[in-house]
């Protein structure tokens, strides 16, 4: 693919990868804002001394200047977010501000209520007339319906930000710090919630041209398809979509075409393009329109990070036309991420900006050796099979890592569902556009949608259907994740497969030396709810699950289902289920997962106990207390390797006094909530104790 001479295309893909892995280091290790600042000083001084005396010195020195340019871009970020009010947490607050977004909605005793995504203006302490300036933003519990961009005054109970510290869950930590989020405010009565203002002009005009949109398509289409056709087009509308139909695209692996992304602004271009010379528009005129409609299509999609990144890509690829000037993708994709990772240096954490880049990346990167992969195929399998290939070579460890499979049949749904869809959504851009020109028009082409749109989620669904359309594997291990790059490199660059065989063997061997042998026990940090398992060599596990009437009734969904695939179990042995709306906790799990007739009988040295007040069992054993009810305050069981408590009805006092406790026998003491899920693993014939943040911060405690 490449020889000795490096291509401008990979010498700016890599810059803006170091700028990157700049950001992720700096959110890893922190450090001040000045050092950052002097080793900046220092490459860049490099560049001018180095610059015509040794090339692999200058080389080493722009890569060092982009790394640190982001990791003291992400420093200067998060001391931003760590300078939000964060002493108001906790207080009853009246707080004013624009809602934003709508993040979800669900029912409850006191009816249908809402969670937003508010800007904070100001803030006073609820009783108090002195109001403080606010920044950031807020989550924000209120009652159904609100108008997005209305800005109002919102008294309730604040909290501050939780999360859920297992493998294999949703990154909420860094989104909430992308977005300036700090607080929760609760105020789902009602009673307390005034709106000042409403919405401006600008949201305002969105909202109508939203709502006209999807009202022409349900008129045509029906409540049934109109949503899809919404969601193809502009994402967003899962909710209005069925679970069903989500998961079939999930299972095919065109999930994607449900969120916007480049295809979306590629063919939104190419309709914009034919419309305009069919009008006769001049270059610099369809420029500019072409640029105008992207806007305003970012705009309707709320501007989410693979939009922008297309957005940007497709506006230097209109100027090229107009410029006449050749048009270099890989740039492009270069200074979109670099431009959009210095903006939000979070971005670089966001799950749909990683595979929305690496995705093009990988398109960019390696179309041309895969097509000729499929050279004896006709042109249009051809072009089908290599871009799915290619999209999918830089984020096969991307989908493992957060959906824990690869779609088996995707190259199938892909070469037979895909192009149906895109006809789809070609057509649905045309009818969108002509509706703001011309109404019978659009009827017109929503009517030649319909029968389309169904032939293409039916085909979907009956690919979905088919057995085995899923490879589950779990999370890949940080090695795992180096091994896979290393045989890209390998497969793809000839001139340095000398040095790259031996790295990949080495990493190889470490990944299987590494790897923990035998069962191991799992204890969740599950918020109320109490959930245990035992993981066997086989993969499959038995589960203790002790559900909390004050938990979210989806809980086994929403976190113990991932957390569990994270460590590669979709088979369970043994499932107990007890404590209130267990019968609807169990129907989740067998959802999620396969049952097996026989329980596991390996041993290991733990036990889960239900309280604190029988008699503790001796030996070197790891002890699980459901509830410290009962404990006198003195007894301690001394001879356990380890404790794991959480927090009783007594509350935090009791918490403490047994961590004291623990502490004054040298024994170590764990809670899910505070400690994240811990695992009890055999190594090198040795039982070892690892929290989730001893294992993010690469400190394995011995035990």
């Amino acid at each position: 693919m490449m020889g000795h001479n490096i291509k401008p295309e990979w010498v700016s893909l890599s810059l803006v990868l170091a700028l990157a892995t700049g950001m992720i280091l700096a959110d890893a290790f922190t450090l001040p804002l000045i050092l950052w600042l002097f080793i900046f000083w220092l490459a860049l001084s490099g560049i001018f001394f180095f610059r015509s005396r040794s090339r692999v010195v200058l080389a080493v020195c722009l890569f060092l200047v982009a790394l640190v340019l982001g990791a003291g871009r992400l420093q200067l970020e998060a001391n931003r977010y760590e300078a939000l009010p964060h002493q108001a947490v906790g207080a009853k607050l009246t707080v004013e501000g624009t809602l934003q977004e709508r993040r979800s909605t669900y029912a409850t005793e006191k009816g249908l209520v809402g969670r937003y995504v508010m800007q904070v203006r100001r803030y006073a302490y609820a009783g108090e007339e002195d109001v403080q300036p606010g920044s950031g933003c807020a989550y924000v519990t209120l009652p159904e319906p609100q108008v997005l961009g209305s800005t109002v005054v919102v008294t309730g109970d604040s909290r501050p930000l939780t999360y859920y510290k297992n493998d294999g869950m949703y990154d909420a930590f860094h989104r909430d710090r992308e977005k300036a989020i700090w607080l929760r405010l609760f105020a789902d009565d009602g009673k307390k919630v005034s709106v000042t203002a409403p919405p401006g002009r600008w949201d305002s005009f969105l909202q109508a041209l939203r709502q006209a949109l999807t009202g022409r398509y349900e008129a045509v289409l029906g409540e049934s398809y109109a949503p899809v056709l919404a969601s193809l087009l502009f994402g967003g509308h899962y909710d209005e979509l069925p679970p069903g139909l989500l998961e079939s695209f999930s299972t095919t692996g065109l999930i994607h075409i449900l969120s916007v992304s480049g295809s979306h602004v590629a063919l939104l271009l190419a309709v914009i393009q034919l419309m305009g010379r069919a009008l006769g528009l001049r270059p610099r005129g369809l420029c500019l329109v072409s640029v105008s409609f992207l806007f305003l299509y970012g705009a309707l999609s709320d501007f989410s990070s693979p939009v922008v990144r297309s957005s940007l890509m497709g506006a230097a690829s209109a100027l090229s036309l107009t410029v006449r000037r050749e048009y270099l993708a890989g740039h492009a994709l270069a200074l979109a991420m670099a431009a959009m990772l210095i903006y939000s240096p979070y971005l670089v954490f966001d799950l749909s900006f990683r595979l929305s880049c690496g995705a093009s990346a990988g398109i960019i990167l390696f179309q041309r050796p895969v097509s000729a992969w499929f050279s004896t195929l006709p042109a249009f399998l051809r072009d089908c099979l290599t871009v799915c290939v290619a999209a999918q070579i830089l984020v096969v460890p991307l989908l493992f890592s957060a959906f824990f499979s690869f779609p088996v049949y995707s190259l199938v749904a892909n070469i037979l569902v895909a192009p149906a869809l895109d006809l789809v959504m070609v057509l649905g851009l045309l009818a969108s556009v002509l509706s703001l020109l011309w109404g019978v028009g659009a009827d017109m082409v929503l009517w030649l949608i319909k029968p389309l749109l169904a032939l293409a989620l039916k085909g979907n669904a009956f690919i979905a259907a088919l057995p085995g359309s899923r490879f589950w594997g779990g999370q890949p291990s940080v090695l795992a994740v180096l091994a896979w790059y290393l045989v890209v490199d390998f497969g793809f660059c000839p001139a340095f497969r000398r040095r790259i065989g031996s790295g990949l063997a080495l990493c190889l061997a470490a990944a299987w030396f590494l790897r923990p042998s035998g069962p191991e026990v799992l204890v969740l940090d599950a918020g109320r709810d109490q959930v245990t398992a035992v993981i066997y060599e086989d993969k499959s596990a038995d589960i203790w699950y002790n559900k909390s009437r004050f938990a979210n009734p989806d809980q086994a969904a929403v976190v113990v289902t991932p957390a569990l695939r994270a460590q590669g179990v979709f088979r369970l042995r043994q499932c107990r289920v007890d404590g209130d709306g267990a019968g609807y906790t169990l129907a989740l799990l067998r959802r999620h997962f396969d049952f097996l007739p026989e329980q596991g009988a390996e041993d290991v040295p733990f036990r889960c106990l239900p309280s604190a007040s029988s008699a503790f069992p001796d030996g070197p054993l790891c002890l699980e207390f459901r509830s410290l009810a009962g404990w006198n305050g003195r007894d301690f069981p001394v001879s356990a390797m380890a404790t794991i408590v959480y927090t009783s009805r007594r509350g935090d006092e009791a918490l403490t006094e047994w961590g004291e406790t623990a502490a004054f026998h040298g024994r170590p003491c764990y809670t899910p909530g505070r400690d994240g899920q811990i695992r009890l693993y055999r190594w090198r014939g040795q039982w070892q104790v690892a929290t989730f943040d001893e294992e993010q911060s690469w400190n394995i405690r011995n035990i």
